[in-house]
């Protein structure tokens, strides 16, 4: 499996456990722990080979060999516990498991590098040391494994001890140590330490290089990885919207076709129907209705992801949607001996927005009051002013929606709890409100209490245009 693969398994593994998604640099600590815990070997030995070529080689004197070889496998010693404990998480998977472990592992392998350079630095120079720079080395270390926060208060630690030394020395806390070769005590011609620092910085340079390009070939990766996650969805959208316009087309003609027929039988066209004909032909009418019903929701769907909406709104004058909705569906509220009216305030500014779609958001708001209410219930819209935005309001007082299904409400394909002589939805209704209300800028939201009625909303900003002709 690939290490890409791995990360996506590991995080959805650990999402399907109840916990949170884990990013990727989490999933990958481990990982680097491992790697960093082999260089610091590299780093062990380099001292002690180091001390011993530049006593016996370059011949450098005054340098402490037991104190830098007793350091050198101190190193070793402590990053032999790391590396053998952090081994086990190589793998994302295994990761994900013990990621806050993981964690105060790093955190103390970071300190204990400052403290080990540290003393390194002050035996080899002190304030003058050429391995001065390495402490921005570790200051990228602790940036790649550890979080933004974690990495400056890993960086202040370094610095204080930095300052620590180089004020202990001028105080005289602290035994100057001035090797001849490695740092200037001497005459300033002293090849021996040009040679130290070119070495040194040269050493710098390609590890920091090495460090930052790996960092780059990864971003460059990570990004490749999501341009092509975009482009594989931006395609799957285009199969979808033209799949979903293939099947409305072809349905479309279908059901018009079927729908004719039906009111030809029904009004007696081909000649008189029995009681039990007419009962068939009404559940099949009634059965036809909701599949015309969900073509119409389906086409709104497809139009909010095909149309170029921003080019196409204008101001629209909101309360007067909500005045010939409220017209339109009176009849049908009547029938039900409910009563449907409009609160609308007067000098209500204006909604920058598409008036059909406003409508059809408004629509299915109002004839979900409707279905599912109950008779003899009372369904008040209303809109009003707040800061930006309008607010549209219905509310009945019906037998209201239990807690746990509210949170549901607006996804596809989820349907309100089938109350007795209420119909049952497509499921789309409300799912194409809140669409409706996300291109426009806008929001959705419902506050009920079961046994005390429902009230559904939905927030639109105002129309810049109509706040300014106000003022």
């Amino acid at each position: 499996m690939s290490s890409e693969n791995q990360i996506l398994a590991a995080g959805a593994a650990t999402s399907a456990n109840g916990g949170d998604a884990l990013l990727s640099h989490s999933l990958l600590l481990g990982e680097r722990l491992y790697f960093f815990s082999r260089l610091r070997f590299l780093a062990a030995a380099g001292i002690l080979t180091g001390v011993l070529f530049a006593i016996h080689v370059v011949g450098i004197e005054g340098l402490n060999l037991g104190a830098l070889a007793g350091t050198a496998v101190f190193l070793a010693l402590c990053n032999s516990v790391v590396f053998f404990a952090v081994r086990p998480y190589r793998r994302p998977e295994r990761a994900a498991t013990a990621t806050r472990p993981l964690i105060w592992t790093a955190s103390a392998t970071i300190l204990l590098d400052y403290l080990v350079l540290t003393f390194t630095i002050w035996q080899v120079g002190g304030s003058q040391s050429p391995f001065l720079a390495f402490y921005i080395l570790h200051a990228i270390f602790a940036s790649v494994m550890l979080s933004r926060r974690a990495a400056f208060a890993h960086a202040a630690a370094g610095y204080l001890m930095l300052a620590a030394l180089v004020l202990g020395e001028w105080f005289g806390w602290l035994p100057r140590h001035r090797p001849l070769g490695a740092v200037f005590g001497g005459p300033e011609d002293d090849f021996r330490v040009v040679w130290t620092l070119l070495f040194l910085y040269g050493l710098l340079m390609a590890a920091t290089t090495y460090l930052a390009t790996g960092l780059a070939a990864r971003l460059r990766e990570s990004e490749r990885r999501l341009r092509d996650a975009v482009l594989r969805t931006e395609r799957l959208a285009d199969l979808r919207r033209s799949f979903l316009h293939v099947v409305l087309h072809d349905l479309r003609g279908p059901v018009g076709a079927v729908t004719t027929l039906l009111d030809n039988l029904s009004s007696e066209l081909g000649g008189p129907l029995t009681a039990q004909q007419r009962q068939w032909v009404e559940r099949a009418d009634h059965r036809l209705r909701g599949a015309l019903d969900l073509l119409r929701g389906l086409q709104v769907m497809a139009d909010l992801e095909t149309e170029p909406l921003a080019s196409l709104m204008v101001p629209v004058d909101l309360p007067a949607v909500v005045r010939e909705v409220v017209e339109e569906y009176a009849d049908l509220a009547q029938q039900r001996h409910q009563s449907l009216t409009a609160e609308l305030p007067d000098d209500l500014p204006a909604v920058r927005g598409i008036a059909r779609l406003l409508r059809e958001a408004l629509v299915n708001y109002v004839t979900n009051a409707i279905k599912y209410s109950g008779d003899g219930r009372t369904i008040v819209v209303r809109v009003r002013s707040q800061a930006a935005t309008l607010r549209v309001e219905v509310q009945d007082d019906g037998p209201g929606i239990p807690l746990e299904a509210q949170t549901r409400l607006f996804q596809e394909f989820v349907r309100l709890s089938n109350h007795k002589g209420s119909e049952a939805g497509t499921g789309l209704g409300l799912s194409i409100v809140r669409r409706i209300a996300e291109a426009h800028g806008g929001q959705v939201g419902v506050q009920s209490t079961p046994g005390q009625g429902t009230c559904f909303f939905l927030t639109l900003p105002i129309s810049k245009s109509a706040g300014q002709d106000e003022t």
